[in-house]
């Protein structure tokens, strides 16, 4: 069975998350702004980048590479055009995360908003762990139920109701001891209420020696 991502043009995913009843692209966009300001981000992995959004953030003074990694190539020829001339040492990768191999050791940080919902994630940390450098930094993002509100957040973008067939909330302390197993420590958590009332936990952990 396709993939509901491969689906979902970049016109609907970005009018949904940027939508009202949604308003999620400034918040991501925030976060990873705050990960390459407080860690370091000479070598970075956007896992699940769809069209780029934060992106304007990369400072080419401070990051050297930027891997971004995404399974929709609509999104990521936007994100090529956009941000090509403007990002140095950009590498754009056309792949589903279930089956994606990135150098091993070689990130520094690596940033995940909203994709754990969508895939298995003791198999993707287990992959992230060996792609980190030791010591290096995974920022997470996670949606937290509600018990008013859908896990995909309804919008006048009917395409992404099809994201309701594979959607699966992770509990933060089921994350945190998937990433322990993998050899992840958890170091910082936070959780944040937009207006739209959706909550979202950030994570921050740490590659372990070994």
């Amino acid at each position: 069975m396709s993939n509901p991502w491969l689906n979902i043009s970049a016109v609907d995913y970005e009018g949904h998350m940027s939508c009202p009843e949604v308003n999620q692209l400034p918040f991501l966009g925030t976060i990873f702004k705050e990960a390459l300001e407080k860690h370091d981000c000479s070598s970075v992995a956007f896992l699940g980048c769809a069209t780029g959004n934060g992106l304007e953030y990369v400072n080419n003074d401070d990051t050297q590479e930027l891997t971004v990694v995404d399974i929709n190539p609509e999104y990521l020829e936007i994100l090529e055009r956009r941000y090509k001339d403007r990002i140095n040492g950009l590498r754009v990768v056309v792949d589903d995360l279930k089956e994606c191999c990135l150098p091993e050791q070689n990130y520094s940080l690596i940033f995940a908003g909203l994709i754990f919902e969508f895939l298995e994630p003791r198999a993707l940390l287990n992959n992230i762990v060996k792609w980190l450098r030791i010591n290096a930094t995974l920022i997470v993002v996670l949606q937290l139920p509600s018990e008013n509100m859908s896990e995909v957040s309804q919008s006048p973008y009917a395409s992404l109701k099809t994201l309701n067939t594979i959607v699966e909330l992770v509990a933060p302390e089921r994350f945190r001891d998937f990433g322990t197993d993998a050899g992840l420590e958890e170091v910082d958590r936070h959780e944040i209420t937009l207006e739209t009332g959706k909550s979202f936990y950030i994570g921050t952990f740490k590659r372990r020696n070994g």
